[in-house]
């Protein structure tokens, strides 16, 4: 019974989705009002922003911030709700430096400077997603390219506490690994589980 509902929680998120291109990222049209329909809600729309320092992305030798923003709704009692008001939330992440923006299917994000884990000899990003299902999200692994957003390794995470962002990237001999979150088979309690991040070649 818990599996079928995982499932049917899972096919929620699936088909609520927009179209996101192999990357995970989704184009900038998606926040315009037109081509994304305002929903109804009680309470006060709040856009939130915060800026992150994450390294050198795009191996120029300067250190970059990146700049995350997304909308969401308090409730009249100033409760956060899961709502952005409009039909599907986005988040955003903008940088310092001429690198592209990123946006993301999410009704929140964080971001963390990865250092370089992938061996492009430029730092990488982590990405935490808030997603539908209580404190489970999804975390994700970038690298500025090759000039564009490569998505090197994601799975899912439980993001209740502050712990739960912490240590999600780990080495074992030569190679780098990413922490994500599974159930047991009974759904009783869940363990992390390592994630192989793929190599790539030095950025040109």
């Amino acid at each position: 019974m818990k599996q079928a509902i995982h499932f049917f929680l899972l096919l929620i998120i699936v088909l609520s989705s927009n179209a996101q291109d192999k990357n995970g990222l989704s184009p900038a049209e998606y926040l315009d009002p037109k081509e994304n329909l305002v929903k109804p809600f009680e309470g006060t729309l709040e856009e939130f922003k915060r800026e992150y320092f994450v390294g050198d992305l795009n191996g120029d030798l300067q250190k970059d911030s990146a700049f995350v923003s997304y909308k969401r709704v308090l409730s009249p009692d100033t409760t956060y709700l899961k709502e952005c008001g409009q039909n599907v939330c986005y988040s955003r992440i903008q940088f310092s430096s001429k690198i592209p923006e990123m946006i993301m299917e999410a009704f929140s994000i964080s971001v963390q400077d990865a250092g370089d884990v992938n061996g492009d000899g430029r730092n990488d990003l982590l990405v935490f997603l808030e997603g539908m299902q209580y404190n489970w999200g999804e975390i994700r692994l970038y690298s500025y390219h090759d000039n564009q957003w490569t998505l090197c390794q994601y799975g899912p995470a439980f993001l209740s506490d502050d712990d739960d962002y912490e240590n999600r990237i780990v080495k074992a001999g030569n190679s780098y690994y990413l922490l994500e979150d599974v159930w047991n088979k009974d759904y009783t309690y869940f363990s992390r589980k390592k994630l192989k991040i793929k190599k790539l070649k030095p950025s040109k």
